[in-house]
């Protein structure tokens, strides 16, 4: 019986690629990556973290840990802006937003000082988040979809617009 080729796939859009050939296969959605190919034990990737049949791991690279200490950053500011709200029964709005908007730049500032590639859809996030934390300030309702196809189309110029 002879063993079947796979056909070789290719689908590379910016939020979302896909590839497939005989070795096996890989898909990528945002920051979340799934790989599936021959003596590889590492299944999904999301962040720092590694989670293959095995189990659990945090990558140690420079990189994972400039993004373990982001989400460090992005759960002790909910939880002060939630501690903070619940104690004086006082809102904060938009501080959420923007807080998690100024740790997204960051992470891309110190990705640049230490000469790795910063992340366009985080910074694009960042950028999104200060706005949308921003308006709450000065608008009682705003279309967080209109704000998200903003952010899409300004990703979408900024990868398209690089030269090659």
């Amino acid at each position: 019986m002879a063993e079947e080729k796979k056909e070789k796939t290719d689908i590379n859009l910016p939020f979302f690629k896909i590839k497939e050939n005989e070795e096996g296969s890989y898909v990528k959605v945002g920051p979340i990556e799934v790989t599936d190919k021959k003596g590889e034990e590492e299944k999904v990737k999301i962040g720092p973290l590694r989670i293959s049949d095995s189990g659990v791991r945090i990558e140690q690279s420079l990189n994972s840990r400039l993004e373990g200490m982001a989400w460090a950053a992005f759960f002790i500011l909910l939880g002060c802006v939630f501690l903070f709200e619940s104690v004086y029964h006082y809102e904060l709005p938009g501080v959420a937003a923007i807080g998690i908007g100024v740790i997204l730049l960051s992470l891309n500032y110190a990705r640049t000082r230490l000469n790795i590639e910063p992340s366009t859809f985080t910074i694009v996030l960042g950028l999104l988040a200060i706005a949308y934390g921003v308006s709450q300030w000065f608008v009682e309702e705003i279309n967080v979809f209109a704000l998200i196809l903003i952010a899409i189309g300004i990703y979408l110029i900024i990868t398209f617009g690089r030269k090659s």
